[in-house]
């Protein structure tokens, strides 16, 4: 199967801090590396929370990660790791849960120090390494209201604790056809676990709607403030995001 178009396993290791009720899954909104170089957190902050999201995450990498021809466009693309403390606590006064994708042991003890989640980049979804850190920095920093999202290929290989199973199409941006193919999938393959998931990287909202539909108990789904964001390829735009949330049932206009 081409890389390109392999469903990803992502798997999250806390349960939600709420009760998912009624089915209404949690809306993370990925910003990814969209707020880089000057990572305004408390505007994106603002914006996820407008748009109906109940998490924000975003990606935890150092570019001598990637291989050295991609370096130093990766490069100003990193997270600032000494304000994850300040990311965290915006996130938490706009009634956000915060969490980011890691890539290294750092990111991971960072994450599970100062974070409400924490998942397992894409791309490291083979790296049995990490996954022993990440087990052992959770087991360590076990906090009842917190969950963990790590991610993990094809390959059925829980976590301990048990974890909730993401899926996700690494194709940037997946043609809303084939994310609505693999979605269809997706219940079927994971018929043996209470819940599942969708992280989606299409232009639109009817894959995350299906999912939702199907009984995904989180989404996942870009967010971006400007069409040149680095990846506004995939993402929804704060008005896009908000539509998705209304009809998915995080967010409710009589509310705001």
């Amino acid at each position: 199967m081409n890389r390109d178009d392999e469903l990803v396993r992502y798997t999250m290791t806390r349960p939600p801090t709420e009760p998912i009720g009624d089915r209404t899954p949690i809306l993370i909104a990925e910003i990814g590396s969209n707020p880089a170089p000057v990572w305004r957190f408390e505007r994106w902050c603002a914006a996820a929370r407008l748009a109906g999201a109940t998490h924000i995450k975003a990606q935890m990498f150092k570019a001598e990660h990637f291989p050295p021809e991609e370096q130093a466009a990766k490069r100003p693309l990193e997270f600032p790791r000494e304000r994850l403390p300040e990311f965290v606590q915006v996130a938490h006064e706009n009634g956000l849960q915060a969490g980011v994708s890691v890539f290294d042991a750092e990111a991971v003890d960072l994450a599970a120090r100062h974070c409400d989640f924490l998942k397992r980049a894409a791309r490291e979804r083979t790296n049995r390494e990490l996954m022993g850190h990440i087990n052992n920095a959770l087991d360590e920093n076990r906090i009842g209201y917190y969950y963990s999202v790590t991610s993990w290929g094809l390959d059925l290989v829980w976590p301990n604790p048990p974890a909730i199973p993401l899926f996700a199409i690494q194709r940037y941006a997946t043609p809303m056809w084939y994310a609505m193919f693999r979605v269809l999938q997706a219940p079927h393959i994971m018929r043996c676990v209470n819940h599942w998931g969708w992280s989606s990287h299409t232009t639109g909202i009817l894959d995350c709607l299906l999912a939702a539909k199907l009984g995904a108990s989180v989404i996942e789904k870009h967010l971006r403030l400007s069409p040149d964001d680095i990846e506004a390829g995939w993402s929804l735009s704060v008005a896009e995001f908000r539509r998705m949330a209304w009809r998915i049932g995080t967010w409710n206009p009589n509310e705001h």
